[in-house]
Order: C-alpha cells, then sequence, then structure tokens
C-alpha cells in the first residue's frame, strides 16, 4: 500500500469514528495512539489531523494536544443550510428522471431505517438516512453536490445521531419518507416536490433537553441557551 492510500485510509477511519460519536467530542487524541491502534506510522495520522483539522472535526494545540471538535451549533447552521440549498436544487431533476428502481431502492432504504430504530442503532439510521436523500443527486447526475454535503457533515450528523434518539422525530422522518415514496409511485409530482421541500427545511424545534442531556458534547460559546434552535434532518 502506498503513502496515499494510507493516509487516505487513516483519514477515513479516523473521520468515521469522530462522525459516529466512538471518539466522543472532546476526547483527546494522540498521533501515538493512533498510528499503534492502526499499526501506521505517525506521518499519515499527524497528515490526517491535519485534514480533519481543516474540517473543524479537530482542535490541534501546539506542543499540548489534540482533541475532538464539541459539536458547534454555528457549525451545523452552516451545514444545514449547504445541504437544504443543494437538496432544493435537485428535487426538479430527480423527479423527471427517477425510475421504478429508484423508488425501490427508497423504499428499501425506509425499511433499514426502521430496523435501526428497532435495534436502537442511531448511527446506522442516520447513515440509511443519507443515502435515502443520495438517491437524489444519484439521479439527478449531481456527484458533486453530494460529496460537497459528505464532506462538510461532521457538526450536523453527530447533532443528528443524538436528535433520532427522540422516537416521535425518527418517526416522524420515517413517515415522511414513506410519504415521499407513496406520493412518487402515484405520480403525483407537485406534491412531491412540496413534500421534498417541506422535508428538507422541517420546522426548526427546541432542544433545550438534548443540550441538558449533553451539554458536555457542545460547544455554547456563540450562543446562549435560549438561542438552542437548529433543524432536525
Amino acid at each position: 500500500m502506498n503513502n496515499r492510500s494510507i493516509k487516505k485510509l487513516v483519514y477515513d477511519e479516523l473521520k468515521k469514528n469522530i462522525i459516529s460519536m466512538k471518539f466522543v467530542p472532546g476526547q483527546m487524541i494522540s498521533t501515538k495512539d493512533i498510528a499503534a491502534r492502526l499499526n501506521v506510522s505517525s506521518t499519515p495520522v499527524r497528515e490526517a489531523f491535519l485534514q480533519l483539522q481543516s474540517e473543524d472535526l479537530i482542535e490541534m494545540i501546539p506542543q499540548k494536544e489534540t482533541i475532538v471538535s464539541k459539536i458547534n451549533l454555528n457549525q451545523i447552521e452552516q451545514e444545514k443550510f449547504i445541504r437544504e440549498c443543494l437538496e432544493a436544487g435537485v428535487i426538479d431533476i430527480f423527479i423527471k428522471k427517477q425510475t421504478e428502481a429508484d423508488i425501490k431502492k427508497m423504499s428499501g432504504l425506509i425499511r433499514e431505517q426502521k430496523d435501526c430504530i428497532e435495534k436502537k442503532d442511531y448511527v446506522g439510521f442516520v447513515y440509511a438516512d443519507d443515502r435515502f436523500h443520495k438517491v437524489l443527486f444519484d439521479v439527478a447526475s449531481r456527484q458533486m453536490a453530494w460529496d460537497t454535503i459528505a464532506s462538510r457533515n461532521g457538526h450536523y450528523n453527530r447533532y443528528r445521531i443524538l436528535v433520532v434518539q427522540n422516537e416521535s422525530i425518527a418517526s416522524g422522518s420515517i413517515e415522511q419518507h414513506e410519504q415521499i415514496v407513496k406520493l412518487l409511485s402515484e405520480g403525483k409530482e407537485d406534491m412531491v416536490r412540496q413534500l421534498l421541500k417541506e422535508h428538507i427545511r422541517r420546522l426548526d424545534l427546541d432542544n433545550a433537553e438534548l443540550d441538558e442531556a449533553y451539554s458536555e458534547y457542545f460547544d455554547n460559546r456563540a450562543y446562549g441557551k435560549s438561542e438552542f434552535r437548529i433543524g432536525t434532518l
């Protein structure tokens, strides 16, 4: 394996552990420990750290420590804004190009989401939700747009993993997915457009309870607690 492949492997593994919250917000990580765990030299670990720092997923304090970034509320809003804008931009293209096979794939991902909730696999639920939405971009042939979302979702996805532990929020997301698929199968294109837009711009919810339960995970320096209002999925 060449150096470039090793660096990518280390980066992918670290990012997966951060976004899935196996490495919790605020946790200290070290070049030495990660290199030993992955059986690599320190160089690709340092390079991966620098890339993750550029994505605001870790904070590196020179000569002191490296920590997993806490979930930043301003960052969530910006990542969510990027996703909303890009998804709104592919809806019409998707509706014109979608096929029965695409609808079947979306239905399968809904079943996967239901299985994840039954198993309390909240990381799996969010990943299945992302793949449901990725179908829109695949059908519309807008891979670059999806890659942009995927590369800037670390704070938003960690937040979502916490949010979907609320059963009513997870159920509401699944219900809207089911309604979208039903309308697609019935050929009700205008209703699909409207519901998709409503789904990706769901009303903000007051998640003060979430902030209280996981206060150590959040960086609230830029916000007062009364302002902790971010959309869900």
